[in-house]
């Protein structure tokens, strides 16, 4: 049986995340990896900003970033609306290459990368754990479960999952496509409960996906892309290429720790509560429980300790977004978005909004009595008149329409 002060098991994000920031504190880490490659097989779409890269300590490159995108055309119903990131672009990708540099990162400060490894079960024996693998045991004083959406050894520790898990499909396409910005579509027809998207690549390449509350994603997407108005125009002359499925997870596990095993990124719920993006999400909380991990080797702490602390980094962003998404998911769209609109909420969203931090973005002056506006005009529709009323309107410019 080896021993390790710190076992993570996962190696994406959330995992090399962590184990980077426990390794590079002076203790013995080792990641295992069910697969036998970083980065494969490719799960999500791959969209992060500039800031979010630097909050997770991964500099821009041009070896994992596929695209930079200045916009985005968001459809609902008929209703269109076009949205400009001033300033620094949002980064498309190559998930495979970024999380193979993530993983680079983590062995160059001491981690050990052990690939083809799949963790079965964890034990605690004593003070510490025993994690079986496929091959081997393996010993150590803290566990991170970074393994993904399964969420599988959590709940055997007896931790709830995340709230809500969707099945989510994407294909890549190449050939003659024209997009120059995202294709974010809001509809309950083509993916109900959630929504789909189109990401250009650059030289002529897309990425085209879904996610859905009911399931039968392979053949909505076939469905989006043959029938629907835009995407089947976009998709004339285009061959489809590499298509690759996963899970979106939104909302958090009420408790992601147990004695010192702490759960971290999608088997957490850690992500994005509007877009279920969670690269830096996972990642920041991967970063604090490596932190922690490392202080619970020293018998200094003990795993409540990351609770408390991703849940002061990101608590008010998870709560407020759940209960946005709620809104967004059982209302209709084309009315919010028109709302937004013609409040001028949209002209502010385009110079300020953080992409990291949608909700608590919205929340400073003068967006919360537009935001509070536009959510009571779903709840209570003549409070919501009132309100209005008492808003101080933006003088900004308005958003294009296409």
């Amino acid at each position: 049986m080896r021993a390790y002060d710190v076992i993570v098991i996962g190696g994406g994000p959330s995992g090399l995340s962590a184990s980077w920031s426990a390794a590079s504190r002076g203790v013995k880490v080792a990641v295992l990896e069910e697969h036998e490659e970083i980065g494969r097989p490719r799960h999500c779409a791959g969209l992060v900003s500039g800031e979010g890269l630097r909050l997770i300590g991964m500099p821009c490159k041009n070896e994992y970033v596929e695209n930079k995108i200045r916009k985005a055309l968001i459809v609902a119903d008929g209703f269109y609306v076009e949205l400009k990131k001033l300033g620094e672009p949002v980064y498309v990708l190559d998930r495979e290459a970024f999380d193979k540099a993530m993983a680079d990162r983590a062995a160059s400060h001491g981690a050990e990368i052990l690939l083809g490894k799949r963790a079965k079960r964890v034990d605690k024996i004593g003070d510490g754990y025993v994690v079986e693998t496929s091959d081997g045991s393996y010993a150590c004083k803290a566990v991170i479960d970074g393994e993904g959406a399964t969420s599988r050894l959590a709940k055997d520790m007896g931790l709830e999952g995340p709230k809500l898990k969707l099945p989510a499909l994407q294909v890549e396409v190449k050939g003659f496509a024209d997009l120059d910005g995202i294709l974010v579509i809001l509809d309950n027809r083509w993916a109900p409960g959630f929504f789909s998207w189109v990401i250009p690549l650059g030289d002529g390449k897309l990425r085209v996906g879904l996610a859905s509350a009911i399931g039968h994603c392979d053949s909505l997407l076939k469905r989006l892309m043959r029938r629907h108005p835009i995407v089947s125009k976009l998709l004339e002359r285009v061959e489809a290429g590499n298509r690759y499925g996963g899970t979106i997870v939104i909302g958090p596990s009420k408790k992601t720790y147990e004695g010192n095993f702490m759960v971290v990124g999608d088997a957490a719920g850690q992500t994005k509560p509007l877009t279920g993006g969670g690269v830096v999400y996972g990642a920041l909380c991967g970063s604090l429980a490596g932190v922690v991990a490392s202080n619970i080797v020293g018998g200094e702490v003990d795993a409540s300790l990351y609770e408390r602390l991703w849940r002061r980094l990101l608590g008010l962003e998870e709560g407020l977004g759940w209960l946005m998404r709620r809104v967004f998911v059982f209302n209709g769209m084309r009315e919010l978005l028109n709302l937004a609109s013609r409040s001028g909420l949209l002209s502010l969203m385009e110079e300020s909004i953080n992409y990291e931090y949608h909700v608590t973005s919205m929340l400073r002056k003068p967006y919360l009595p537009l935001l509070g506006s536009l959510l009571l005009a779903f709840l209570m529709p003549v409070k919501a008149f009132k309100y209005l009323l008492q808003a101080p309107l933006p003088t900004q410019r308005r958003s294009k329409f296409v």
